[in-house]
C-alpha cells in the first residue's frame, strides 16, 4: 500500500506541471511539430524515381541537340553573311574600277597630246584661228623653239602647226613686240577637264582591289592545257575579271603616288612655269634670251 501511493505521486506532479504550462508555448510546440511532420512528408514526396531520372536525362539531351542545331544555323548564317559582304565588296570594287577605266579612256581619247602621245599637261593652242589644235605646253614650246637659229637668235622660216600646217604669226625681231604676236593661247577648258579627271583617278579606287575567288569544287588543271590557257576561266577567273585586273594595274599608276601621275604633275608645273616666263617677257625678250630659253628646254 505505501508503494502504490509513492508511484502515483510523480504522475500527479507531471500532469500538474502540464496543466500549469503557458498555452502560448504549448501552441508553438505543436506548430513546430506539425512543420517537422510536413517537411518529412515533402522530402518523401520529392524523391526522384529511376524512370523519372531517365526521362529528365533524355529531355536534357534533346535540349542540347536543339541548342547545337541552332548554334550551327547561326554559324552558317554568319558565314553566308560574310560571303555576301565579300561579294558586295568585290562588286563595288569592280564598279569603281570600271568608272576609273572609263575616265582614263576618255582622257586618252580626247586629251592626248599629238606630239608626246601622253595626257596633255598645261594644254595650249596655237594663235592662228584657223588651227585650234592643242598640245602640252612643253611640247609646243620645244616645237616652236626647234626652228630658232642659235647663231642669231631669230626665226628665219615660218613656224607652222605640226598637225594642220597652219602658219603661226611671225615673231618680230624688234622690241618691244606687241602682245598679239604671242603665238600661244591657253586652252583653259581642256586644262580644267584634265585636272578634274586626273584628280578623280587619284581619289577613286584608292583602296579598292579586285578580289578574284576560286570555287573549292574546281580541281587543278595541268599547266599548258586548253583549260589552263583560256583566260584562266577554269581556274575560277573569268575574262571580265582578267580585264578588270589588268585595268586595275594600269589605274594604279594614276593613283596618289603613282608613277604616271607624278610625271604628269611634273610636266604640268614645268610647262606652266616656262610658258608664264615667256608670256611675261615676250615684249622685251631679245635674241640671247630666246637662245637661253631654247637651251633650257633641251631642244
Amino acid at each position: 500500500m505505501p508503494k502504490a501511493a509513492t508511484s502515483a505521486r510523480p504522475s500527479t506532479r507531471r500532469s500538474s506541471r502540464l496543466n500549469n504550462q503557458d498555452p502560448t508555448a504549448a501552441q508553438a510546440a505543436e506548430t513546430t511539430s506539425m512543420r517537422l511532420r510536413r517537411t518529412r512528408t515533402a522530402r518523401r514526396s520529392t524523391r526522384i524515381t529511376p524512370s523519372e531520372l531517365i526521362r529528365r536525362e533524355m529531355n536534357l539531351e534533346l535540349r542540347e541537340l536543339e541548342v547545337k542545331r541552332k548554334s550551327d544555323e547561326l554559324d552558317e548564317r554568319s558565314r553566308s553573311l560574310s560571303r555576301k559582304e565579300d561579294e558586295a565588296a568585290t562588286i563595288l570594287s569592280q564598279i569603281a574600277t570600271r568608272q576609273s577605266k572609263s575616265i582614263l579612256d576618255d582622257l586618252e581619247e580626247h586629251f592626248t597630246c599629238p606630239l608626246c602621245f601622253e595626257i596633255m599637261a598645261q594644254p595650249f593652242s596655237l594663235n592662228p584661228g584657223a588651227c585650234g589644235h592643242s598640245f602640252c605646253a612643253l611640247c609646243i614650246l620645244r616645237h616652236f623653239f626647234s626652228r630658232l637659229h642659235k647663231a642669231c637668235g631669230g626665226w628665219h622660216e615660218s613656224v607652222d602647226c605640226p598637225m594642220c600646217r597652219s602658219l603661226l604669226v611671225i615673231t618680230p625681231d624688234r622690241v618691244p613686240r606687241l602682245d598679239i604676236t604671242f603665238p600661244f593661247v591657253p586652252n583653259r577648258t581642256a586644262a580644267a577637264m584634265c585636272e578634274a579627271m586626273i584628280e578623280k583617278l587619284a581619289q577613286s579606287s584608292a583602296g579598292s582591289h579586285l578580289v578574284v575567288k576560286r570555287e573549292e569544287s574546281e580541281g587543278n588543271w595541268p599547266p599548258g592545257s586548253e583549260w589552263d590557257m583560256e583566260w584562266g576561266r577554269k581556274k575560277g577567273r573569268s575574262k571580265e575579271e582578267e580585264e578588270l585586273e589588268v585595268a586595275n594595274s594600269d589605274l594604279a599608276c594614276w593613283r596618289e603616288g603613282g608613277k604616271l601621275r607624278a610625271e604628269w604633275l611634273k610636266r604640268d608645273r614645268e610647262g606652266k612655269k616656262e610658258m608664264q616666263v615667256l608670256l611675261t617677257c615676250w615684249t622685251t625678250f631679245r635674241s640671247q634670251d630666246f637662245v637661253d630659253l631654247k637651251q633650257r628646254l633641251g631642244v
